[in-house]
């Protein structure tokens, strides 16, 4: 396919539109954050966590902001959020446990993100999008462990059937993590052949790779928060985001 592509006017016009794609979707997942913060501000059960979450609040209006100028006014093209993303910030949006926003928040959608920045700041030659996505990795940083810090002993006593909602929870979130960069509309809107295409890129090395370099905040923080239990352990597996060989069993 790659080869059948016009060299000066295909590649270029797949290039702005996956990049178009995938800070268009790091927009929307700041949205996201931006709704979901505010809800903590409210149903956090500390006022530290609510201090925190005010604060964090700024953070990603500044977040939407940035992202937005940027496709508006440098890339003239913004594409609707991803179905898979839609589907996880509408879970964690409606659920109204404290803990399901952080952990699906904090946890697996800024611990993704914070991986997409880092491959991002370190591939990419354009100087402003690098200048942006580091300023937006030092706030991710701070708000991943700040979760991760919320969440230490929330699930050391909990009872084993609610423990399996957060597992599934989790599972359930990696996996639509790991679909929304297959860059489905991207196909479809340039008239590619999108099965052909999803296939490609589900399977070629370099996404594999990719997949387990977004994953590589989150295993370890699910790990400390005591939720890397068999069951999360091969479904990590089987969504090939971990290595078994990499990680001890969770005590």
């Amino acid at each position: 396919m790659w080869s059948k592509l016009d060299p000066k006017r295909d590649i270029p016009a797949l290039r702005r539109h996956l990049a178009s794609y995938t800070l268009s979707n790091f927009l929307h997942g700041e949205q996201g954050a931006l709704l979901a913060t505010s809800q903590i501000v409210v149903a956090a059960p500390t006022p530290d966590a609510k201090f925190y979450a005010a604060a964090q609040v700024f953070d990603e209006a500044r977040h939407v902001e940035a992202y937005d100028r940027y496709l508006r006014e440098k890339l003239e093209l913004v594409y609707p959020v991803s179905p898979y993303l839609k589907q996880l910030l509408d879970m964690i949006l409606t659920d109204g446990r404290w803990d399901f926003k952080y952990l699906g928040m904090q946890v697996m959608l800024e611990g993704v993100a914070l991986g997409a920045f880092g491959v991002i700041h370190s591939t990419t030659n354009e100087p402003l999008i690098k200048a942006i996505t580091q300023s937006i990795m030092q706030d991710e940083a701070r708000h991943v462990a700040f979760g991760v810090m919320a969440l230490k002993d929330a699930y050391r006593e909990m009872a084993a059937n609610e423990l399996r909602d957060r597992e599934d929870f989790i599972l359930v979130a990696s996996r639509l993590l790991r679909d929304r960069f297959l860059s489905q509309e991207v196909w479809e809107r340039l008239g590619l052949p999108q099965k052909e295409c999803e296939e490609a890129a589900a399977s070629s090395e370099g996404m594999r790779l990719f997949r387990k370099l977004l994953f590589s905040k989150i295993v370890p923080n699910v790990k400390r928060l005591g939720l890397l239990t068999p069951y999360v352990r091969k479904g990590f597996e089987e969504l090939d985001v971990i290595e078994y060989e990499s990680w001890e069993p969770s005590a």
